[in-house]
């Protein structure tokens, strides 16, 4: 299963059951607790039946399906650049669309399978005005936050805003990752011939590439400094994610290439970036009040950046630790220029370290 499947299978989940979640909501609120009101009403035994049911469900999972869909097809680099609250409106029109192609389709089923169309038209003629106004006032809402959390989520990383909510992090928690570090070569130089505006899109436009090596390679964005990156992965078998860390920086190296003529077009040149990798063991923590933040503590952190200064004294493209070193090793893709103890700034004991080097470049 490749990277956009993966993203549209969770989107489509996480959609498809706050929306459902949503809906059931809605439905408790303005009917459920008060049916006993309306034993007249038309709608009285639908909404009482099993088929209700059946019908929130069928919305909810083809709504969540399409929503995913909307956002794999509009997530475009154009799209991508326009302010948040642009990115939400133009979705949520979509959203609002593909909920009426959604209901087209769920009554149809009914009509065909279910009630005939004389039956489906007496409940929409019993529905008055000002419940049909709070039914559209509700999905405008929803389908708004639904749209406003992914993006949140976006902002956030994937997971954290869950995290942040049950405090999972509120006490230290220890876990096994890789960093990678990454900046640009050069950056001083490039900001003096740019200044700082346009070198500010030049890093904006690099970011912006990067995203699809983050979605491919399963990354998450620590964080970014300036011109620097540092990306990371939770570890299980630490070989494959070893050799996924190694493969996502060159594979970004390797973007940046294919978009030469695109940055030159631009910029008048193309960026390179530098790389340090290092894994272990790491402390996670939620600080902050005003803006709160999931952080990482430990020497994996300070040895990956020490090791991404080694790349530029030695004017290397990537450095990574004896660990991540050892573990790919025996991968015919990369090639090793040399390995060797060095003792790195802020650290008592030399570190091994791997200079690697794609064999296709």
């Amino acid at each position: 299963m490749n990277w956009k499947t993966r993203l549209v299978l969770r989107e489509s989940v996480f959609t498809a059951i706050t929306f459902t979640a949503a809906a059931y909501s809605y439905y408790i609120f303005s009917f459920w607790g008060v049916q006993d009101h309306f034993n007249d009403w038309p709608l009285q035994e639908y909404l009482t039946s099993h088929l209700v049911h059946v019908e929130l469900l069928m919305v909810g999972i083809l709504f969540g399906i399409l929503i995913a869909v909307i956002n794999r097809i509009t997530d475009t680099p154009k799209l991508r650049k326009r302010p948040v609250i642009q990115i939400v409106i133009y979705r949520t029109i979509l959203y609002l669309i593909s909920f009426i192609i959604v209901s087209i389709l769920v009554l149809t089923v009914f009509v065909i399978l279910i009630y005939p169309w004389e039956v489906m038209s007496g409940m929409f003629y019993a529905m008055s005005p000002r419940y049909t106004m709070s039914f559209v006032i509700w999905l405008i809402l929803v389908v708004a936050g639904i749209n406003m959390a992914l993006e949140i989520e976006r902002i956030v990383g994937p997971g954290n805003i869950w995290r942040l909510l049950i405090g999972r992090y509120r006490q230290p928690n220890e876990e096994e990752r890789i960093f990678l570090f990454m900046d640009l070569k050069e950056s001083t130089t490039i900001a003096e011939g740019l200044g700082h505006m346009r070198y500010s899109e030049l890093i904006q436009e690099c970011y912006h590439d990067l995203t699809q090596v983050v979605m491919q390679y399963e990354a998450v964005i620590y964080q970014y400094v300036g011109d620097e990156v540092v990306m990371s992965w939770p570890f299980s078998k630490k070989e494959t994610l070893a050799i996924k860390s190694v493969q996502a920086f060159f594979a970004y190296q390797s973007l940046l290439k294919q978009k030469e003529q695109v940055y030159k077009s631009r910029f008048g040149l193309v960026p390179e970036f530098r790389g340090g990798i290092d894994m272990g063991a790491v402390t996670i923590i939620e600080v902050g009040d005003v803006k709160r933040e999931i952080v990482y503590h430990g020497d994996v952190l300070n040895t990956a950046a020490r090791l991404l200064e080694l790349c530029k004294t030695r004017d290397e493209k990537v450095v990574v630790s004896d660990t991540i070193g050892e573990s790919i090793k025996q991968d015919a893709s990369f090639e090793i220029n040399w390995i060797e103890k060095v003792s790195l700034r802020g650290k008592k004991i030399p570190v091994g370290a791997y200079s690697i080097q794609s064999i296709h470049g």
